[in-house]
């Protein structure tokens, strides 16, 4: 939990949820998080503190890599689950679209 006073690390988690929520903005995902069911969502995992880009460490996924980032549709996982995650949707879209196309 944040010290009360600790504005210097409050300032650190808002640059990083300013930062997913634009990069979730930048990909077209909807964002329907405001910076404390962000916040209790991270400090509840007890990974907060573990968040990153690189092999193990913890990052807020999507469930089924869809929909939006919302309370009831994330979780905190490791990289290497999302990423995984991710690689199965994309290709469960990928063949979604051409069997369409074939069907045309």
């Amino acid at each position: 939990m944040i010290a009360s006073g600790d504005v210097h690390q409050l300032r650190a988690l808002l640059e990083r949820f300013f930062e997913q929520r634009q990069a979730a903005k930048q990909r077209g995902i909807e964002w329907a998080l405001d910076f404390w069911q962000w916040l209790e969502i991270w400090q509840s995992s007890g990974h907060l503190e573990e968040r990153g880009r690189r092999k193990g460490c913890f990052q807020m996924c999507r469930e089924g890599d869809t929909g939006a980032y919302c309370s009831s549709n994330v979780r905190i996982d490791l990289m290497q689950v999302n990423c995984s995650e991710a690689a199965k949707t994309k290709q469960r879209l990928r063949l979604e679209r051409q069997a369409t196309a074939c069907s045309s």
